[in-house]
């Protein structure tokens, strides 16, 4: 669904924020990844992409969820909207003249939610456990940048071709 929301300005202006500042850096770098013919697509490449930059993706939007929940949300004169830190005001809601609407879900109830999935983060088990040999058969580190990503990325998808 794409369009804006004219009656949340504050949750536009995060969403704006997050494009500029977390999302477009990503969504360009894949981007400069595919024109120079590096990614093509693929399941293979796909599943590498997946492999390399997860850890270093997840944690990137980790800081950023941070920062948002421990930010503090300014108070404003014609609006009702509580202000505090969004992290304080979910747990705390009577703080704010709010309240939880929480309850308890039996955990049976939940199996129907469930789905099935791989505990392989690349998607993909057998490319999982060859591109875990070829990582350490190779002796590269597990990447903690963006550059040490593009920079296994790229050896590991010469090393498997």
């Amino acid at each position: 669904m794409y369009g804006s929301s004219t009656a949340n300005q504050r949750i536009e202006s995060w969403w704006s924020y997050f494009r500029k500042q977390r999302s477009q850096f990503w969504m360009d770098l894949m981007n400069d990844l595919r024109e120079k013919h590096h990614f093509s697509g693929s399941h293979a490449h796909t599943c590498l992409v997946r492999f390399v930059f997860m850890g270093v993706l997840q944690r990137d939007l980790d800081e950023c969820r941070e920062k948002w929940n421990t930010h503090i949300i300014r108070p404003v004169n014609q609006s009702r909207c509580p202000s505090g830190k969004p992290d304080v005001m979910y747990n705390l809601p009577h703080r704010y003249g709010g309240t939880d609407c929480g309850f308890p879900v039996p955990q049976d109830d939940l199996g129907q939610f469930v789905l099935d999935s791989t505990n392989s983060p690349c998607g993909d088990e057998h490319f999982q456990e060859h591109f875990e040999n070829l990582q350490r058969t190779s002796g590269l580190m597990q990447p903690l940048t963006w550059e040490s990503c593009v920079a296994n990325y790229i050896n590991m998808k010469n090393m498997a071709n």
